[in-house]
């Protein structure tokens, strides 16, 4: 039995069996799989554009929203940022509060920060709020983001977050 495979003949016909059976695994299975991956990925694309094209035509001023005529990026506000993405997504200005800190300077550039601490929140919301104002103003950041579990209710979480606007 062990003959065999001291016979270079044999390692010759396995290694092409093997490249024979990895291609027709490839043109069998991973080709259709990453076609229709593709596919997929080509139809969320174009909704996406689609939707993009929308807001676009609906609220053209987003695409300039930092760069307007005589305005500088320093106008961004906490409170007014903080209170419209409240508002947005049903958090009660009595729930959070809000702390701004003086602008200073870090890593060559000016920053402004502020502790957001909301008492009573779900994660999905806080998911949401978070990403939305992240995705509305590409300079924010959030620095630190603590979650505290709450004994009433199931998901009821204390969250605090550090956010820091670099101009």
């Amino acid at each position: 039995m062990k003959a065999y495979l001291k016979n270079p003949l044999f390692y010759y016909i396995a290694i092409c069996m093997f490249a024979g059976l990895w291609a027709v695994t490839a043109a069998a299975v991973f080709y259709p799989r990453a076609l229709a991956t593709w596919q997929k990925e080509k139809q969320d694309y174009e909704a996406a554009e689609e939707l993009l094209a929308q807001i676009i035509k609906i609220e053209p001023q987003r695409l300039t929203y930092q760069q307007k005529d005589g305005q500088t990026t320093g106008d961004f506000d906490f409170s007014r940022a903080v209170n419209e993405f409240a508002v947005l997504f049903s958090i009660s200005p009595a729930n959070f509060t809000l702390n701004t800190r003086g602008e200073i300077r870090r890593a060559g550039k000016r920053a402004r920060s502020a502790t957001l601490s909301i008492r009573t929140i779900d994660i999905e919301r806080t998911a949401k709020f978070l990403s939305a104002m992240l995705v509305r103003w590409p300079e924010l950041q959030c620095e630190q983001l603590t979650f505290e579990k709450l004994p009433q209710g199931k998901d009821n979480w204390r969250v605090d977050m550090t956010l820091t606007y670099y101009y």
